[in-house]
């Protein structure tokens, strides 16, 4: 009689979503651990990024860039928007313009060492073949979700 294998048995060996998320909280608490002093995290650094390079931008702009949902954008835009890092202004309709503000850029300018510090210890800690992968496979999302986003 053969047995039925146990199907958590096999999630937790397989399973791609938990290794990422496993992944994604050990390298976020690098970030974090490093810009704490300055009273920031990782994924507020990265929407002020975004903002900094394209703006001005809309918030579905943001989202899209960094694959988020509005709600989980909404609480980092507002300590960014509270902290003066980040201004709102009215655009078309009821959209809103979001750009960095001259403090927000003298913090990403502070913030410098900090992150350089936290990329060379999660280089070291995944290597350069899966820091490569995970530029390819980012690479690849974006491109496909970029022909989705134009049929919008």
């Amino acid at each position: 009689m053969s047995q039925v294998p146990n199907p958590a048995n096999r999630v937790a060996a397989e399973c791609l979503a938990g290794r990422f998320r496993i992944l994604n909280r050990v390298i976020t608490g690098i970030y974090d651990d490093a810009f704490r002093p300055h009273g920031v995290r990782i994924s507020q650094m990265n929407v002020m990024v975004v903002i900094a390079d394209q703006g001005p931008v809309r918030a579905a702009d943001v989202c899209r860039v960094l694959q988020l949902d509005k709600s989980t954008l909404s609480r980092d835009l507002d300590r960014l928007l509270d902290r003066g890092w980040v201004r709102s202004t009215p655009a078309e309709g009821r959209a809103q313009d979001l750009e960095v503000t001259p403090a927000g850029r003298a913090l990403i300018e502070k913030l410098m060492p900090a992150w350089e510090e936290a990329q060379k210890r999660v280089h070291e800690l995944i290597g350069p073949e899966l820091a490569q992968g995970l530029f390819a496979a980012v690479g690849k999302i974006r491109q496909a979700n970029s022909g989705s986003a134009a049929s919008e």
